[in-house]
């Protein structure tokens, strides 16, 4: 009786096979996570903040939100593009669909999107505070800035929202 002879042409392949699941399941999670969180702040969370009694409350939650925003879609970010980099790099070349790029780079694409459009409409929102200080901020500025913030971010939620799309539609097709 012999042992079955292995070598790491059959080993490897099958030792990749549940990485490769679990790294697309963590990447698309990831996607549909922060597809969900920057939806709610885009069309619940900013609402909520244009009925605050004060400018300066609003102000502050404002830039509460934002930078609680900010911190979770780097990590997102980092988790979903490395995730499915890495399902892409370990996927066996029979079933290296291009569609594990295409869907990691949207959140990358999101956040160069995050820095050009949303950074500098945050920043203006806090240099009205520089300029007028905490009591002094013109509730009606505040309101436009708010608004302007939040039409640029259905851009993000939309990058997010494709890649998310795109990804459940890759793990469907490939039956993984």
């Amino acid at each position: 009786m012999s042992l079955p002879a292995y070598t790491a042409a059959t080993v490897v392949p099958s030792m990749c096979r549940p990485v490769v699941a679990v790294t697309k399941f963590v990447g698309v999670c990831s996607l549909g996570l922060f597809t969900g969180v920057s939806f709610s702040t885009s069309y619940a969370s900013i609402k909520s903040l244009l009925t605050l009694p004060s400018a300066p409350a609003a102000h502050r939650s404002f830039t509460h939100l934002t930078t609680t925003l900010s911190s979770l879609k780097t990590r997102l970010t980092y988790i979903a593009t490395l995730s499915l980099l890495t399902s892409y790099l370990f996927s066996p070349s029979h079933k290296r669909h291009p569609y594990l790029l295409f869907t990691a780079m949207l959140p990358v694409l999101s956040s160069g999107y995050s820095y050009v459009v949303l950074a500098p409409k945050a920043t203006r929102m806090e240099q009205l505070l520089e300029v007028n200080g905490e009591k002094g901020v013109n509730g009606e500025e505040l309101r436009d800035g708010i608004l302007e913030w939040e039409e640029a971010s259905w851009g993000v939620t939309g990058f997010w929202g494709v890649g998310f799309m795109m990804g459940v539609i890759g793990i469907w097709g490939d039956g993984a």
